[in-house]
Parts: C-alpha cells; sequence; structure tokens
C-alpha cells in the first residue's frame, strides 16, 4: 500500500512553548483563548469540591455536595475493606454518587428520584465467569443514571437495536478497561488490544491557517500483536478520518509509524482558536493513564474487534464497577469464583490502582483541566 506524504506543517507553539496534547487545551479568556497548564493535586476530592461549589444555584449545589459526600465516604471505606468482602459494591456506591455530582452539575438541575439504568446477569452454564450488563435507555432520559452520566460526558450511548435496553458482554466491557489489560488478557489467551501512542502532536499550516493531529507509535509494538503497520488509521476511525502516512523517523534505534486527520481544521489568526474542538472531537478515540511523572498522561488507542460495543473509557470503568459491585453485592461466592478463576488477577489489579485512576480523570472532567498528582516527597 502507497502511503501518502504528510502534511508539511509546524508544531503549534505558544509563547516558545509546544502545546502538548489535552483532552482540555484551553480556556476561553476575556479576549483570547488561554492555554491551561496541568492542575497537581495530592487529593482530587478538593478540586471536585471547589468546581462544585461554584453552582449557583442554592438547591442544586446542596444536593450535589450531599452526593459528594456521600461518594467520599463510599471510596474512603472501600479502601479499609476488602476486595473478596465489600469493596467492589462500596466503589460502585461512590461512582454512583460521583457520577451524580457530574450530572447535577452539567445539566444544571436538581435530581430527582433516579434509578442505576443497569442490570447484571450471571452466565447459567456451569463453569463460565462471563456475564452480561443489560442497558435501559429512554429516548428523552431522566432517570436513568448511567445514560445520564453518558450524556453528561457528550458520549451518548448509541442503541443500535432500536429497543429502550440492550445487553454488553462482560468480556466486551472489561476488556476495555486499560488498567490490568496486559493481565485480562493474559487470562483470557486474548491479543492485547491497547497500542500505546508514543507522540501526539497538534500541527498547523501558518499560510492556509489550519491545524491537524498527528499521532506517532512504534512499529514493533503493532508487529509484536501481529497488527498490521497499516491499521494505524483505522483503530482511529470514529468521528474523525485518518490517513497513514510516510515516516523515516526512528526513536532510540526503534523505527516510528505516522498518521495524520484528514480532517483540518481553520483559525482566523493563532491556532489556539482551534486545538479546543481538534480535542474534542478525537477525545474518544484515546484512552488515558495518568502517571506522576511528566507528561502526567499516557494516551493510547484501543482496536476493538468488529461487533464489540465501545464506550467512553469513563462509562467502560464504571460499568466494570457496578457489575462487579453488583455480583458481589447479590451473589458474594459467584464474586469469589471469578477471584479464583484466569481473571482473578485482573479484578484484584483494577481494585487495587483503577479506583484513584478513575478518581483524578473525573477530577479533570469537573474542573475541565487535566488533574495530576505530582510526584513529591
Amino acid at each position: 500500500m502507497r502511503l501518502h506524504d504528510p502534511r508539511i506543517g509546524d508544531e503549534v507553539v505558544v509563547r516558545t512553548r509546544p502545546v502538548a496534547f489535552s483532552f482540555f487545551p484551553t480556556i476561553q479568556g476575556s479576549r483570547r483563548e488561554a492555554m491551561q497548564s496541568i492542575v497537581f493535586s495530592s487529593d482530587p476530592w478538593n478540586i471536585i469540591s471547589h468546581e462544585i461549589n461554584k453552582i449557583s444555584h442554592d438547591k442544586q449545589r446542596d444536593q450535589a455536595l450531599a452526593f459528594l459526600a456521600q461518594a467520599r465516604d463510599f471510596f474512603n471505606a472501600s479502601s479499609e475493606s476488602d476486595i473478596s468482602a465489600a469493596k467492589p459494591l462500596l466503589l460502585y456506591y461512590s461512582f454512583l454518587n460521583l457520577a451524580k455530582c457530574y450530572i447535577s452539575k452539567k445539566t444544571g438541575r436538581v435530581l430527582g428520584r433516579v434509578h442505576h439504568g443497569l442490570s447484571e446477569n450471571l452466565p447459567t452454564t456451569q463453569g463460565a465467569i462471563h456475564g452480561e450488563v443489560r442497558v435501559y435507555v429512554d429516548p428523552q432520559p431522566r432517570d436513568k443514571v448511567f445514560q445520564l452520566f453518558a450524556e453528561a460526558l457528550n458520549s451518548p450511548i448509541n442503541n443500535n437495536n432500536g429497543s429502550n435496553n440492550f445487553l454488553i458482554r462482560s468480556e466486551d466491557f472489561l476488556s476495555q478497561i486499560l488498567i490490568g489489560h496486559r493481565v485480562f488478557c493474559n487470562g483470557e489467551g486474548l491479543k492485547e488490544k491497547f497500542v500505546s501512542i508514543e507522540d501526539i502532536k497538534y500541527v498547523h499550516d501558518p499560510i492556509t491557517k489550519e491545524i491537524w493531529l498527528r499521532v506517532r507509535y512504534f512499529a514493533d509494538d503493532f508487529k509484536r500483536l501481529s497488527y498490521p503497520l497499516t491499521s494505524l488509521s483505522k483503530s482511529l476511525s470514529g468521528g474523525v478520518d485518518w490517513r497513514n502516512v510516510n515516516c523515516d523517523r526512528q526513536q532510540s534505534g526503534r523505527r516510528l509509524i505516522e498518521a495524520e486527520t484528514m480532517n483540518v481544521w481553520g483559525y482566523t489568526q493563532r491556532p489556539s482558536q482551534a486545538i479546543g474542538e481538534i480535542s474534542k472531537a478525537v477525545r474518544g478515540l484515546v484512552w488515558r493513564s495518568v502517571i506522576s511523572i511528566p507528561p502526567y498522561r499516557k494516551y493510547y488507542v484501543y482496536r476493538p474487534t468488529q461487533a464489540q460495543f465501545l464506550m467512553n473509557q469513563l462509562l467502560s470503568i464504571y460499568l466494570a464497577t457496578f457489575y462487579l459491585g453488583s455480583i458481589t453485592r447479590y451473589k458474594p461466592e459467584e464474586f469469589d469464583k471469578i477471584l479464583k478463576s484466569d481473571i482473578g488477577p485482573f479484578v484484584m489489579e483494577f481494585f487495587a490502582n483503577q479506583p484513584a485512576q478513575f478518581l483524578y480523570l473525573m477530577a479533570s472532567e469537573f474542573a475541565e483541566q487535566e488533574v495530576a498528582r505530582a510526584a513529591i516527597i
């Protein structure tokens, strides 16, 4: 397959500093866009509380703060609980209340009585460990937290079967969990689906005043997993068109491969006018992990199977926590079987590291700015 040459352009630089890719790169000032920096916090709950306290409507603010207090108490209680006892259930109720806080903040309304909008089904086959979650949707969501949470994240649930509910297999959403993914694949005998992005940049042409996105990967990561090098652009598809382009670069002796958006975004004066729109357009295509050293975020692309139902990263974490929490509540003996199964190490890893990741990612959503924990003594 013959590749196109990449567009000629310059990396976006503001005040002599390259602009790092972010889900929240800019904030609108009174006269122009301002570049956002990373907020460092040892306690992301304080960031969330600060954002909720900005709500001007008294009743809405008081309700959101009450949800937040419950979320924090459930979270703290889970840290003292054993994983085979109550930890999954406590964490789900923490995430449930945190989602309600976020829904209230984003929609600007007081929530009435709401429901999970989910139900868990364990397999009936003897010895099977994978079940399903039924997701309930309404044309106009009012009381189903999962659907409301998805809408608030600007990642609405696309129900292709036209009914008011549909099933998602547990192996489909568990494999979308970034933390512990390799452990999950080892247990299931699957090929890994996440590939690390080595570099992701905003690039622009100052003559045409157009801006686009460029990503680079190590070729050996694709070869290790037996994925075609030309499949890079397909892995990024979804609302934005991509193409593989020629790349003759190496890093530390490793070959790089490259793709760029076929879409370009125009600007009138400064490229910073458009980078927020670019990030918004592609944020559903990449996963990220929060790390405590520069650059404080690590990005990945996910290669789904053709029939797999893909979700926003936060939704997949939330759904997995609901599923495991529901089993713990109603069928604790079945949860013990899961812990002893081949995916038991993955479940242990999930509850060891995923809660803090979810919390920092949610703090970033509340603040609309990247929140990270600095490596300080």
